[in-house]
């Protein structure tokens, strides 16, 4: 998918398409976490509802953003998972920390979500852009 006369522009269509991408995922996520955190408190929401947030967001990555990789489809998709684990520790350990530090928070976790939305955001970026979907 990317532009090859403008290397520059791919960049920044990317960036664009990736925090798009960002912006549908953090609402899959925040809602699926407001929904599930009556049932099962704010960690175990987060738990459940992440991996198909990632999910999520490696398919959609995949179809708008960069495009296929070489790899089979499932081995793209390990890749995605484990290569987004930095981006997932960011993510998540803000959630973490703002669920436990901030009442307001715990009280609505999609605030916390969104905090480790973005702070996830560039971690994800660069690893899925470097290091998941290149072509050889």
């Amino acid at each position: 998918m990317p532009e090859l006369d403008n290397p520059r522009r791919a960049l920044f269509r990317q960036l664009g398409s990736f925090v798009v991408v960002g912006i549908v995922c953090f609402a899959l996520n925040a809602i699926l976490v407001e929904l599930l955190v009556r049932h099962c408190g704010p960690l175990y929401a987060q738990v459940i509802a992440f991996p198909i947030v990632a999910s999520v967001a490696w398919y959609l990555n995949r179809r708008y953003t960069f495009g296929a990789s070489d790899r089979s489809v499932v081995q793209e998709w390990m890749h995605y998972i484990f290569a987004n684990l930095l981006g997932w520790v960011a993510n998540n350990g803000v959630y973490v920390l703002l669920v436990f530090k901030l009442s307001l928070a715990a009280r609505h976790p999609a605030i916390a979500v969104a905090a480790g939305s973005i702070a996830g955001l560039v971690f994800n970026f660069v690893i899925s852009r470097a290091v998941v979907f290149r072509r050889a």
